[in-house]
């Protein structure tokens, strides 16, 4: 029977199962006549219709009414069936399905998780802390600190390695979320707009949208650059700005120093701090924060496959796992997978590309072409993008000037990214 895990983080969801693509659906949900609409596809509207738009239901995971009264749900938990409903889809609809939770979650939430898994066209098979489940495969012993940026709040999970890891406690810093960061920016490149055009993007609802939507875009040209242009189209025509890097670090510093004081406060005692991958999500705040390792996207999703059988159960009332072994190896093992070992030096080899949260394969071979819906796809050559594995390195072969990659073209490593256009493709690494 197949199996997918599905990793609970509002920032995105991630479901993977160690073979196919890696599906990533932000938490959001947009409520209209026609239905619910959840994802990216609800983030795309989410400023031309605010009050239909909600994104705090996974944080407020509870049967509390909503604002709005609609035939289509009455509080935060049918959001997230609906959500839960779409990304099994999207994933092929396996029939069976493991949840990684956040730290953050309380009993109540949990209980509320299993009970929308029960009316679903899945069976739930087991319960996990994500930050037990990611720290399990980093090979690292001693007191831990796993820091993990959610849509609206970190969470910061203490835990205690010997031959297990296990949870000790967990902090929660509100209010400190990438959505708190996207707003800083947000505001900081309105005003850029405003002094040198006299023109507000966030005026209007199409503006905002407009900006919120390149926004991630821009940040993460930022992490390999010190400086980048944006541009944005008005009614006058298209305007373009410089921002740099450290001008969105100063923007972002009061809650940047909220984060980094709490770190610090809990590593008084000990403890090598590890951080999920979203960190880099946000310039400059890796090395700011300075973790000993940063996870791979997977790794939630490797430790849960890596542990399904002690993770999985069969009764109605699943335990909720918050330790387990630290997954051994010997030197031969790790030196023939480091792709395994998070470590700040080591840049492995891209297994698949990132494209409007859904990952595809590179294989051998992957051709990328245009169309009216977007790009498409295929593992021939009939494309004007191609990327190709040879000699244990991947290429990327294309003849068009717009198109831009922030690495080596004949070795594109995990975090390059393809800049085609208005359409970005990020490299990433699934294991």
């Amino acid at each position: 029977m197949s199996i997918a895990i599905i990793e609970l983080n509002d920032s995105g969801l991630c479901c993977g199962n160690g073979h196919a693509e890696l599906i990533v659906s932000p938490g959001y949900a947009l409520i209209a006549d026609q239905g619910i609409t959840t994802g990216q596809a609800a983030l795309q509207r989410a400023y031309l219709e605010p009050r239909q738009s909600f994104n705090q239901f996974w944080r407020q995971l509870n049967l509390s009414p909503l604002p709005i009264n609609s035939k289509l749900a009455r509080h935060h938990a049918d959001l997230a069936y609906a959500q839960l409903l779409q990304l099994h889809q999207d994933s092929g609809s396996p029939e069976k399905i493991v949840f990684a939770a956040p730290g953050s979650f309380d009993r109540e939430q949990l209980a509320i998780l299993l009970g929308l898994a029960k009316a679903a066209p899945f069976q739930a098979i087991g319960l996990v802390d994500a930050a037990v489940a990611a720290t399990s495969q980093a090979a690292m012993t001693g007191p831990l600190l796993h820091l993990d940026i959610q849509l609206h709040q970190s969470v910061i999970t203490r835990l205690n390695a010997s031959g297990e890891v296990e949870r000790s406690t967990v902090e929660l810093l509100p209010e400190l979320g990438i959505k708190t960061f996207y707003d800083l920016c947000a505001q900081y490149i309105s005003d850029q707009f405003i002094r040198q055009y006299r023109f507000d993007p966030l005026h209007t609802a199409a503006g905002e949208q407009q900006l919120y939507d390149r926004l991630p875009m821009w940040l993460w040209r930022l992490n390999d650059a010190t400086e980048t242009g944006v541009e944005l189209d008005s009614p006058q025509g298209r305007y373009r700005i410089n921002i740099s890097r450290a001008q969105l670090q100063a923007c972002s510093e009061r809650a940047t120093l909220q984060l980094r004081n709490k770190l610090t406060e809990l590593r008084r005692d000990g403890g090598t701090l590890l951080s999920s991958h979203r960190i880099e999500l946000l310039p400059g705040l890796t090395e700011q924060l300075s973790p000993t390792a940063v996870l791979p996207a997977s790794a939630v999703i490797d430790g849960c496959l890596h542990h399904l059988e002690l993770i999985s159960g069969h009764s109605e009332q699943l335990p909720f796992i918050t330790r387990l072994p630290i997954s051994a190896k010997t030197p031969e093992q790790r030196a023939s997978s480091t792709d395994k070992q998070p470590s700040p030096s080591h840049t492995p080899r891209p297994s698949h590309l990132l494209y409007r949260h859904r990952a595809y394969a590179i294989g051998n071979q992957l051709a990328i072409s245009q169309s009216e819906r977007g790009l498409l796809f295929n593992t021939g050559t009939n494309g004007d993008i191609t990327l190709v594995t040879e000699s244990g390195k991947v290429h990327l072969h294309s003849g068009d000037a717009q198109l831009h990659c922030t690495g080596d073209r004949e070795n594109l490593l995990t975090g390059d990214s393809i800049q085609w256009g208005d359409e970005r493709l990020d490299l990433i690494e699934v294991a």
